[in-house]
């Protein structure tokens, strides 16, 4: 027993010396705390982009928004122009090939500020900013952000809101679904207000700038010819106005919106000797609706437009002038277009058909004496509508991406009334474009 009684303290000292040697420097040894990664370490711009090039063939000569002639922003075929044999010069087919579209985006991040982390976005692509200077370097969004929990404010050049960048065309081509989508970009100051984890209140006052500009005297004098200008509205003085209700689920996402904008066509008015100033201005309405279901198999995405004065928007319209030289007023013309668009969520390969119809509503006066509007002039020949259809398919391998679409685009034409509508004898004129597209991403 008195061996026993010497051995179980031996065993006891030796077994906590054992254990505490273990705890020292075997494998269960208690680390100091891991640091937390400095965030500024990711604080920066990272770039992406793509290298797009287009090839295109058309039956017959197309209006485009930009370049001027069988450009890449298609808008409708032009009408027909008969030369002193009867036959339709503008029957020409055109074949196309472009890397204009080429685009390069850096994604901004940094420090927090004033609570809210902030981000922004950088982009500009080849496209030049008018007719003439393509291949030059031009920006499309120069954007910063505030986020907060329930609020977000942004400021900088970025899609005008009624360009719904959670719903809009996803065609080959890049016009996007002009002339029946709202497209256009715009400087501005925008608020986001999530009213609950679903609903948003979205509010922005916009100017114009570049390509997206309303038309207006060229002269500064009522009457005087049209040519297009970011002075129009800024003379006004007030914001283009915008108010969008958006609800935004996983698998379905549907909106309303309504845009409010003010031109001031001319300062003065001049009729013979005698030069007065006018302040008279033309103000226009836009109403928009939209709705997108995501399913496994399809994406389904759907756009109600009728608007008002909607040139800026790269749609055909504007407004028209009467009155005589020294008591100018202004009537909006309206227009209305649907867009409705089917498209797979296949990886590698994704089928899309895209469809629209855009309708001339004119204004709401007749005894127009002056046109400021694309493809629409009081007494002249005039677009009525525009429909088109275009199935297409993408095929994605990697960061490579190949597209081919075929874009049906019929116009109507005819004698526009006093009132900007198309009325009596009409003509109708189809472009079909054959698109082939690669576009290699980084």
């Amino acid at each position: 027993m008195k061996k026993i009684s010497l051995f179980f303290p031996v065993f006891t000292m030796l077994a906590v010396g054992l254990v505490n040697a273990q705890t020292a420097s075997g494998p269960t040894e208690t680390k100091p705390a891991e640091k937390k990664p400095d965030p500024s370490s990711t604080w920066g711009i990272k770039f992406s982009g793509f290298l797009r090039n287009d090839v295109y063939y058309d039956t017959r000569q197309v209006t485009s928004a930009r370049p001027a002639n069988q450009g890449e922003l298609l808008l409708y075929p032009t009408n027909v122009s008969l030369d002193a044999n009867g036959k339709d010069i503008n029957a020409a087919p055109s074949f196309t090939m472009s890397s204009i579209s080429t685009r390069l985006t850096g994604n901004i991040t940094g420090p927090d500020a004033f609570g809210a982390k902030t981000s922004g976005i950088f982009e500009g692509e080849f496209f030049g900013n008018a007719n003439g200077n393509e291949n030059v370097f031009r920006l499309r969004h120069a954007y910063a952000k505030l986020d907060w929990k329930t609020t977000q404010l942004g400021f900088g050049q970025y899609w005008h809101p009624l360009f719904v960048t959670d719903c809009f065309p996803g065609t080959v081509s890049f016009n996007t679904g002009m002339p029946f989508q709202p497209f256009a970009r715009n400087p501005q100051i925008r608020l986001t207000q999530k009213l609950s984890s679903q609903l948003s209140l979205i509010l922005a006052a916009v100017s114009q700038i570049e390509a997206f500009t309303s038309p207006g005297s060229s002269t500064g004098i009522a009457l005087g010819a049209a040519a297009a200008s970011q002075t129009f509205i800024n003379d006004a003085v007030i914001p283009n106005l915008h108010a969008q209700l958006q609800f935004k689920s996983k698998t379905f996402l549907a909106g309303a919106a309504i845009d409010y904008k003010s031109l001031r066509p001319a300062l003065k008015a001049v009729s013979g000797t005698t030069t007065v100033a006018t302040d008279e201005k033309v103000n226009s309405t836009t109403f928009e609706a939209y709705a997108k279901l995501s399913t496994k198999d399809v994406i389904v995405k759907a756009e109600f437009v009728a608007g008002q004065n909607l040139y800026d928007q790269l749609m055909f319209g504007g407004y028209l002038a009467y009155g005589t030289a020294l008591n100018v007023t202004y009537k909006p013309m309206g227009v209305t277009s649907y867009w409705f668009e089917l498209a797979g969520t296949g990886k590698k390969v994704i089928p899309g058909l895209f469809f629209g119809y855009a309708k001339n509503e004119g204004a709401s006066a007749t005894g127009a004496v002056a046109s400021y509007a694309r493809s629409v002039a009081a007494g002249a020949a005039s677009i009525d509508n525009v429909l088109r259809v275009s199935p297409r398919m993408d095929f994605v391998a990697g960061k490579f991406r190949f597209g081919t679409e075929v874009e049906i685009t019929n116009a109507t034409y005819g004698t526009a009334g006093s009132d900007g509508k198309v009325a009596g004898t009409t003509t109708s004129v189809t472009n079909t474009r054959f698109l082939f597209i690669t576009v290699y991403s980084f």
